[in-house]
């Protein structure tokens, strides 16, 4: 799958999310019920809770990226195709 695709697929469920968001909403006002509110409410912190599961699988890669970097550095450095000196 194409990131454009992914792109599109994440776009679209945020959209269909903020609709139903808007749509509780809106019961909220005509009924003067909270249930609609709450329910909101637990929508955007599960939504929250994804974003930070993505966030900490980025800074995962970034990490494992980073470690690839420096083990790749230690091979370069022992076949003397990099000097010692070559800091990055």
């Amino acid at each position: 799958m194409k990131q454009e695709d992914e792109d599109k697929i994440v776009r679209e469920s945020h959209t269909m999310w903020q609709q139903t968001i808007r749509k509780r909403n809106e019961a909220y006002e005509k009924q003067g019920d909270w249930w609609p509110f709450i329910q909101s409410i637990e929508d955007v912190m599960e939504r929250c809770q994804h974003l930070e599961q993505h966030i900490d699988d980025l800074s995962n890669k970034i990490g494992e990226t980073q470690g690839m970097i420096k083990n790749l550095r230690k091979v370069l450095i022992k076949l003397e195709i990099v000097d010692d000196r070559f800091v990055f």
